[in-house]
């Protein structure tokens, strides 16, 4: 069943979104997540697992808040340090919407009990065996008028993809998404994503 959720709702789930400044932009990534929610087998944002794998105990609203405000962590840090400027905006909206695909890309299993985090055991949508992670995500920000940088980045942000970001911000994107990741699954002795790097 869809979830219906407004700007009210939606900063509940992510306050970071309130730190767009540009209007414009904050407007875009709210009607994305809306219509996202709308379209998706789920009646819960909450209860969409952050991945089916390793993480599928974790919310997946959980690692896109991580996500977020590691990724400001690195780009505050790297401006105070080295005088890095990145744009702020465009660096939340990438973070909030890098993962939005998601409740489309896979699916409750019927009939399943939720964990104690309210997490339900989910399987791969036709959308998720169909499509690479993010081409819909990105889509959605064409779609809604948002700039060319946002696509590129949550284009990017994955390992699936053939590119590689060519941005700062798409660096602390990139670098955040994995190390909340690791951040869970090393310590609980799985595969981590440090240890499936490629060296050149």
């Amino acid at each position: 069943m869809p979830v219906t959720i407004d700007e009210g709702r939606l900063l509940g789930l992510f306050p970071e979104l309130g730190e767009i400044a540009d209007s414009a932009i904050r407007r875009g990534v709210t009607a994305i997540w809306t219509e996202v929610a709308a379209e998706c087998p789920w009646d819960d944002l909450r209860a969409i697992p952050k991945n089916l794998e390793a993480e599928k105990e974790r919310r997946l609203t959980d690692h896109i808040r991580i996500v977020t405000r590691m990724a400001l962590a690195l780009a505050e840090v790297a401006k105070a340090e080295s005088g890095t400027a990145y744009n702020r905006d465009h660096l939340i909206a990438m973070a909030l919407l890098h993962d939005v695909s998601k409740p489309m890309e896979c699916e409750p299993v019927p009939g399943a009990a939720p964990n104690a985090a309210g997490v339900l055991p989910a399987r791969k949508s036709r959308m998720g065996k169909l499509i690479q992670h993010a081409v819909y995500a990105t889509h959605k920000v064409f779609a809604h008028g948002l700039p060319i940088e946002i696509a590129h980045v949550v284009n990017t942000h994955t390992h699936q993809s053939a590119m590689r970001s060519v941005s700062v911000e798409g660096g602390y994107i990139f670098y955040a998404d994995y190390a909340d990741s690791d951040s869970v699954i090393i310590p609980d002795g799985g595969r981590s994503y440090l240890g499936r790097w490629h060296m050149a």
